[in-house]
């Protein structure tokens, strides 16, 4: 897994929560839809258990991660359906307190922790990335669309240029993603 995301930038097929936690985060999703955007970008402070939940999710991964306190809640569906644009993740929230001399360096050794509550692909909302972009040098410019089950987790370097489409399907993707860095 370490290989493939360094290389091509994401990895995924990583279950790690029970179906309890997973039926609880979307209890929590439901009262995070309700939030204002600022909170939607806070949610560690917000509910502290998902970033309990997140901490025994990476310690059974083989990557050696630590949680950043940033964390954001993202939630399409029928009424909120909107395509976005590809784009690296480099606006960090002012309470991480990283100044623009450490953001490069920060985000060359820092992973994206994205769990996705329900099913997405092509139609419904899925992450698109382009493959090996977050390394500099655009190897290609070809699209690759992430389908996910519910509960997969995809690891990805904020770098790496990704978006996704606007849905197709009446459908409900909901999604936790965190920022975490390389020990």
């Amino acid at each position: 897994m370490m290989s493939t995301l360094n290389q091509i930038g994401y990895t995924q097929n990583f279950f790690p929560f029970s179906q309890s936690q997973l039926e609880q985060l979307k209890e929590i999703s439901t009262e995070a839809s309700y939030l204002t955007t600022e909170e939607q970008k806070n949610i560690f402070e917000v509910f502290p258990i998902v970033k309990s939940f997140f901490d025994e999710a990476i310690k059974k991964s083989e990557f050696n991660l630590k949680l950043t306190q940033y964390c954001f809640f993202i939630e399409k569906n029928i009424h909120r359906n909107w395509p976005l644009l590809f784009h690296r993740d480099i606006n960090l929230p002012k309470y991480m307190n990283i100044s623009e001399a450490e953001k490069e360096n920060f985000l060359n050794n820092a992973v994206m922790f994205r769990l996705t509550l329900d099913s997405s692909n092509k139609d419904t909302g899925a992450l698109k990335v382009i493959p090996y972009s977050h390394l500099g040098n655009m190897q290609s410019t070809k699209e690759v669309f992430i389908d996910t089950q519910e509960g997969e987790v995809i690891f990805f370097k904020p770098l790496l240029l990704h978006g996704s489409n606007r849905m197709k399907e009446n459908h409900q993707r909901r999604v936790f993603q965190a920022l975490c860095i390389m020990n």
